[in-house]
């Protein structure tokens, strides 16, 4: 992952009588500490800025030094002069930080914290037509109020710097009548400029690699995944072994040849047409493996999934909302069984079929199905549930707990999950379905493991974003839309 490398710089006025000099060079070693431990890149500009010259010199020197974020410490009362010159710096993001003043009376040291209300308001009002995000911060370089929502801007940017950076492919299309996944990746474009998008390769590609394969490590593949699972709650799920470890070498060696951080798979129907294969545990391995990976060729989830995976440094999953239970303010995440083992490490996975993969027949005793699925059931504990929605306008955000109970569900990779929230406010159940069909939300919901809400939500406030909003359930009709 690509480092976030943030600028510090600091401002001041002869006018005040605090120690400035020693204030910013105490405090620059503070965020010096916490690049080392929160692991960002720093660059320090360490001279004066006092005058427009001295504001003009200092926003060279950051642009020259490529940083993503600028983190200006006004260390004293400073010229207002100063905040367009910081406002409009290319390629970067800006923060605005006040000290405390270290006395309670006599004469004020710094008024530092005038200066930053006084430098957002120009930002916001006087440079209203420049639309310039930028985020307060406020106490001494080890204060809680500082540490908290400087590491979290540190994360978000991290993950939009890496976002901006990255390569997405779809291969297949999308999903046939899928078509509330559709999207126009020029906006997709536009938000995350220097993303590159590719919607042209088709399955065949894949087909080919993995019929390549060779013999030797196809078998090493088959024997390491059989390896990981509690066993086969089906014998054919065990014969399609061989074709499930063809196809994910074949995934992993086409992302990795050409440099993809994120796959949108076809997985229908042209499997089950070619080869009577659902390749649901493939996507859970090459999620395992580190390659972003969803499924129905859903791009913006695939989007969404690595956006949490890089916020998160850690692995995310795609899910479908497949049943609500009013009773206990609970609703079922489940799909066929596409989900990485990072989400039952408690209990593991059983490898099974795919029931949806072919059409059964109202008769049938023993329903038949297709290809190889991991069945699981989630380790209890916090998620974060975010996508891009809208014209990629917008971001649904909500958390909730995997229940850890037996709660009765459907085969597949599945959680019944409860303590809902939507953009950190608590939400119920029938309120959680209401907003979702509601407000027209697509049907896929990109997962990971804890609470990143925060930073989900500040990334979007960068990005300008707008968030999904709650609509109470009523029993008449509702469009907010309109």
């Amino acid at each position: 992952m690509r480092k976030l490398k943030v600028g510090l710089v600091g401002s001041s006025q002869l006018s005040f009588p605090g120690d400035k000099e020693g204030v910013f060079a105490r405090t620059s070693e503070g965020v010096k500490r916490l690049s080392r431990e929160w692991d960002f890149d720093l660059y320090i500009y360490g001279q004066k800025v006092i005058s427009s010259e001295d504001g003009y010199k200092a926003v060279k020197m950051l642009e020259e030094e490529s940083v993503d974020f600028v983190l200006l410490q006004c260390t004293s009362f400073s010229a207002g002069s100063l905040a367009p010159i910081f406002a409009r710096i290319k390629n970067a993001f800006l923060g605005l930080w006040a000290i405390p003043e270290f006395a309670s009376q006599g004469v004020v040291p710094f008024n530092s914290l005038c200066g930053i209300n006084m430098y957002a308001s120009i930002i916001g009002h006087y440079l209203k037509a420049y639309q310039v995000p930028v985020k307060w911060y406020f106490g001494d370089v080890e204060d809680e109020l500082f540490l908290n929502r400087f590491g979290i801007t540190v994360r978000a940017l991290r993950a939009v710097k890496n976002m901006k950076q990255s390569s997405i492919a779809l291969i297949g299309g999308i999903a046939p009548g899928f078509d509330d996944l559709y999207d126009d990746e020029r906006k997709l474009l536009k938000r995350f400029d220097g993303m590159r998008v590719n919607r042209l390769h088709e399955y065949d590609e894949i087909r080919k690699l993995a019929k390549c394969m060779e013999a030797d490590r196809v078998k090493s593949r088959m024997e390491e995944e059989t390896a990981m699972a509690n066993g086969f709650r089906d014998p054919i799920a065990q014969e399609k072994m061989e074709i499930n470890a063809r196809y994910a070498l074949a995934y992993e060696a086409f992302a990795r040849e050409r440099g993809y951080d994120a796959l949108a798979v076809s997985c229908w129907p042209k499997f089950q047409d070619d080869s009577m294969y659902s390749i649901c545990a493939v996507v859970g391995e090459l999620n395992d493996r580190g390659i972003v990976t969803s499924c129905e060729g859903d791009l913006v989830s695939a989007v969404s999934m690595l956006f949490l995976k890089y916020i998160a440094d850690d692995i995310t999953m795609l899910m479908d909302m497949s049943a609500v239970d009013i009773r206990d303010d609970t609703v079922l995440f489940w799909h066929c069984g596409p989900a990485s083992r990072r989400f039952c490490e408690k209990s593991g996975f059983t490898y099974s079929l795919n029931y949806t993969g072919t059409a059964h027949a109202p008769e049938e005793k023993e329903i038949s199905g297709t290809g190889t699925v991991r069945d699981m059931v989630f380790d209890p504990g916090e998620i974060t549930i975010a996508r891009l929605t809208g014209e990629c306008d917008k971001l649904f955000v909500a958390t909730a707990e995997f229940l850890d109970s037996e709660k009765p569900s459907f085969y597949g990779s599945r959680g019944w999950a409860g303590s809902l929230t939507l953009n950190r406010q608590s939400v119920s159940a029938r309120d959680f379905l209401n907003t979702v069909l509601v407000q027209r939300f697509q049907h896929h919901y990109p997962i990971v493991k804890g609470d990143y809400s925060r930073e989900v939500l500040e990334a979007g406030a960068w990005l300008g974003l707008r968030t999904t909003e709650k609509v109470p359930y009523e029993d008449y009709m509702q469009n907010p839309s309109v």
